[in-house]
């Protein structure tokens, strides 16, 4: 009996720990590692006080097996790298500590009820750095505001957030006193997001919620009439507000400095996987090999650390064996939670294919598998829904 007290007590405190999480995950990346610290500590105590279920902390079925065939196939480059040490050291930090929210979420959140309330922690955080954004786009005339995070940050968080939130409100499952605070967020949310000008989030935020609400919706007219609409009002917000109109414009300017960086940063990467195609450069060592001699000579910002696209950089550090574990992890989490929703109609499943496609289409110009903040809230959202979905079955 005092193990099972034992148990839950631990069950509790990490509770509260992805509580705190939530609230910082938007504002601050200090406060946010307080309680993820703290939270390894609360971790690993469960799992010395009852172990038999660690399997817990892993999605079900064909998720768990492409995840754990990605990781397989970032050790493997890893192994295989020049610097073994800080490989590994990274993957640790990547796929460790960085999906601790997924692990104690599916491990040690049993009830429906908190994952509700860790997830109001997270719009809560949401809210508050949407609301500073506004502010600095209004009051300081600031089209790449941050708030209190960082630039492209804020556009990862708006691509996986804002097409979650729609499809709750959407799908009906959304609990009454949630939707109106729900739509104020969207609000701020989308206000948010041009004054944040993440051009990636531009494009992967409609698509998305495009692509899942055509999923979502049984009424294919109403819904195509409501997409025109929406079409037709940020086509004229954009029109009437210069500033956002040649930030989109800029999109398929390849005379711009950042889109031509970007060019010839993808040429590097794909250099590096010409001459190691199989398991490329090893994991984390693209800086490193890419200012020890790929850059190339015209590269006008040459203290780059990154390829600036999952794809690439994922293709140049991890090779083919990494590039396509990747992307069969990408299509197996997209295509199971899809599968999962034609058959049970949970909302939580749906999200889960957002919150991946968001992630994928703000990374095809942005390297957000590497952005802290962005993959910490990733892997949690990821896990309350997954946690959602298994809390559902058992309960049937």
């Amino acid at each position: 009996m005092s193990l099972n007290l034992s148990v839950e007590r631990v069950h509790q405190w990490a509770f509260y720990l992805l509580c705190g999480f939530g609230l910082c995950s938007n504002i601050s990346i200090a406060g946010a590692n307080i309680f993820l610290g703290t939270l390894v500590a609360v971790l690993l105590l469960r799992l010395w006080i009852k172990h038999d279920d660690w399997q817990d902390a892993l999605p079900d079925g064909w998720m768990r097996v492409s995840l754990l065939i990605l990781m397989g196939a970032i050790i493997l480059s890893s192994l295989f790298s020049s610097d073994i040490s800080k490989s590994l050291r990274t993957f640790g930090d990547y796929y460790g500590y960085r999906m601790l929210g997924l692990y104690a979420v599916l491990l040690m959140i049993r009830e429906k009820r908190q994952l509700a309330i860790i997830a109001v922690c997270v719009a809560i955080s949401f809210a508050v750095n949407d609301l500073a954004v506004i502010y600095q786009g209004i009051f300081q005339g600031n089209f790449r505001a941050s708030g209190f995070s960082i630039y492209m940050s804020v556009g990862g968080f708006l691509s996986m957030l804002l097409p979650s939130l729609i499809l709750l409100l959407l799908s009906g499952q959304m609990d009454e006193k949630y939707r109106i605070p729900a739509r104020i967020l969207l609000l701020l949310g989308c206000i948010a997001l041009l004054y944040n000008g993440t051009r990636g989030a531009w494009l992967a935020v409609p698509i998305v919620t495009f692509l899942c609400c055509g999923l979502l919706m049984k009424q294919k007219k109403r819904f195509v009439a409501a997409a025109v609409l929406v079409c037709i009002l940020f086509g004229g917000i954009f029109a009437s507000v210069p500033i956002l109109s040649s930030r989109l414009e800029s999109i398929g300017d390849m005379n711009l400095q950042s889109n031509a960086e970007r060019i010839r940063l993808w040429t590097s990467a794909y250099h590096m996987f010409e001459d190691h195609p199989a398991l490329g450069v090893g994991f984390a060592q693209f800086k490193s090999e890419y200012q020890g001699g790929y850059i190339l000579p015209e590269a006008k910002e040459r203290e780059l650390t990154h390829a600036h696209s999952n794809v690439m950089h994922m293709l140049a550090e991890c090779g083919a064996v990494g590039f396509l574990a990747l992307l069969f992890f990408w299509g197996t989490w997209i295509l199971q939670s899809v599968r999962i929703w034609s058959t049970t109609h949970e909302i939580a499943a749906l999200i889960v294919a957002a919150v991946v496609m968001g992630l994928i289409l703000q990374g095809l110009t942005e390297y957000n598998m590497g952005n802290s903040a962005v993959m910490k809230l990733h892997w949690l959202l990821l896990g309350l829904c997954l946690q959602w979905g298994r809390i559902g079955q058992k309960s049937l």
